[in-house]
Formats: structure tokens, C-alpha cells, sequence
């Protein structure tokens, strides 16, 4: 480092300014060192200033996109949270309509089973037995 000049007195003796230097094409970026008769130390500056540029560019995208997955996020978010809702409700509408129905089938279960028994006093035959044992929580014959 001893005889290196200091890299401030180095950039001005670039013949590209560093926004040309971070956005030319590669092979312009190239040509352009090659024309320009530079030494080892202005060579290695340029390309320094050229990795950092493009990575500092690479950064702020990559910020960029964070951000923007975080906004989708957050949207499939709610809408999630809205659908959540929604199946909630539907669930318990459904839990209603189904309490209706078993008490409408127990009536009806009751009354079938009180005509029978009324028609002449005796016990069902075995084959309708399982009407006597009535209908399970899970809707299947008990």
C-alpha cells in the first residue's frame, strides 16, 4: 500500500464517472478501460467501483422485492381472514340445518314407531327392530 496513491486522487483519474463506470455493459465497461490506458490501480478501482455499484443496485432490488413479498403477504393475509370468516359462518349454519333435522327425524322416527305399535299392540317383528333402537348422534341407526 506504501506507494499506492490514495484511491479519492485514483477515481478522478478514471475516464468514466461512476454511474457510467456501475451501469455500462459489461463489454462497454470493458472497451471503455482498454481505450483509456489505465494502470494496474485504476483498473482494480474501477472494477471495486463497478462490484460495489452493482451490488449497492442489487440490495436496494432485493429490498424492493422483500417488501413487495411482504405486501402480498399481508393481503393473502386478510383475504384468508375474510374466507375464515365466511367457512365459519357457513359451519355454523350447517350445525343448525343439522340439529333441525335430527329433531324432525326423531319426530318422525317416533311417530312411525307409535303407528306401528298402535296397529294392533304388538312388538314390532324382529326384522324392524332396529327402528326401536332410534338414531345415533353420528345420524346412523343406534
Amino acid at each position: 500500500e506504501g506507494g499506492d496513491p490514495p484511491r479519492g486522487s485514483l477515481a478522478h483519474s478514471l475516464p468514466l464517472g461512476q454511474e457510467a463506470i456501475v451501469n455500462l455493459p459489461v463489454e462497454d465497461f470493458k472497451a471503455a478501460l482498454g481505450r483509456a490506458k489505465l494502470s494496474g490501480a485504476e483498473v482494480a478501482l474501477a472494477r471495486d467501483i463497478r462490484r460495489r455499484g452493482k451490488n449497492k443496485v442489487a440490495a436496494q432490488k432485493c429490498r424492493r422485492r422483500k417488501l413487495e413479498a411482504l405486501a402480498g403477504l399481508r393481503e393473502e393475509l386478510g383475504r384468508l381472514g375474510e374466507e375464515k370468516e365466511r367457512l365459519l359462518r357457513a359451519r355454523g349454519q350447517a350445525e343448525v340445518a343439522l340439529g333441525t333435522l335430527r329433531r324432525d327425524l326423531a319426530a318422525v322416527t317416533a311417530q312411525v314407531l307409535g303407528a306401528l305399535r298402535e296397529g294392533g299392540g304388538q312388538p314390532l317383528p324382529p326384522e324392524l327392530g332396529g327402528l326401536e333402537r332410534g338414531w345415533g348422534s353420528d345420524g346412523g341407526v343406534g
